[in-house]
């Protein structure tokens, strides 16, 4: 059985993360008025949710600690470059106008 069916609130932590940052590029590439608050609001709920749920969920394992700690450090390192990609865009990439 996956250690993570255990422990439902990390999954719907990772959901959530996911969706926030789903709703960053969104408000990124559309840039309403106040895009950038908006936008780093939603990219810090994306870090907070997805990245310290999964070191919180690494922290809370006793059997499976060394996969569960290199799952949080590939986590960590997936979202830095989400993150990059998301100010590169900021600084430099389109606008959609709809």
């Amino acid at each position: 059985m996956d250690p993570r069916r255990t422990y439902p609130r990390f999954a719907v932590a990772a959901l959530l993360g996911n969706i926030a940052f789903l709703a960053s590029w969104g408000v990124l590439l559309s840039r309403p008025t106040g895009w950038a608050v908006v936008g780093g609001i939603l990219i810090t709920l994306f870090f907070v949710l997805r990245v310290g749920g999964m070191w919180l969920y690494a922290s809370r394992q006793t059997d499976t600690a060394p996969q569960a700690r290199r799952a949080a450090i590939f986590t960590t390192l997936i979202a830095l470059v989400g993150l990059g990609l998301w100010v590169f865009t900021a600084v430099r990439g389109p606008r959609i106008t709809l």
